[in-house]
């Protein structure tokens, strides 16, 4: 991300129990939560062997580097009731030959780190006995801004402290590591 500081912005637990045969809609995490600017990652830990079967990951190569599109509701491309100001995601999964789609299985402890702004999805899980379980963290650098989007889910991590512009500094958002003193207690 190349900061001077990096905050703490939150982290979300995923689920896909055996049989949930319905994929996640590619989509950028970007336009869910309350921020602008460049320096924010998402890390996807899986806590349970993933692949084909019980729903793997995929990524549009080098789609960090385009245009935001609309939050849709996750299990289809259907606009999240309220976003407005981008064009939908096209159809990615009726298209993925075109758009460079990278599939990642994953271990247990894997780290598989991508940009808020990166187009992804996951298939159904069709294993009938496996569940797949994942943990997602979110970090800011210092040019991120703080920005109350149109349209992010209701449980999106709003903030109580700060206003449009700000740097995310403040209690809901901690720093957790500086260039000058390393990681914060």
């Amino acid at each position: 991300m190349g900061p001077t500081r990096i905050n703490f912005y939150g982290d979300q637990l995923f689920l896909k129990e055996p049989m949930s045969i319905r994929r996640t809609a590619f989509h950028q995490d970007a336009t869910y939560f309350h921020l602008e600017g460049e320096q924010c990652c998402t890390m996807w830990i899986p806590l349970d062997k993933v692949d084909t079967e019980n729903s793997t990951m995929g990524y549009v190569r080098r789609s960090h580097k385009g245009p935001l599109y609309l939050p849709n509701t996750f299990v289809s491309q259907m606009p999240m009731p309220g976003s407005m100001g981008h064009e939908p995601v096209p159809d990615i999964e009726g298209n993925e030959d075109d758009y460079d789609v990278v599939y990642c299985n994953a271990e247990p402890g894997d780290v598989i780190i991508h940009h808020v702004r990166t187009l992804h999805g996951s298939t159904g899980n069709t294993s009938p006995t496996r569940r797949r379980r994942a943990v997602g963290l979110r970090y800011v650098g210092d040019d991120i801004r703080y920005f109350e989007r149109e349209g992010a889910p209701p449980d999106s991590q709003k903030s109580l402290h700060l206003q449009n512009g700000d740097i995310m500094d403040s209690p809901e958002f901690p720093v957790v590591w500086t260039q000058e003193a390393g990681y914060v207690d």
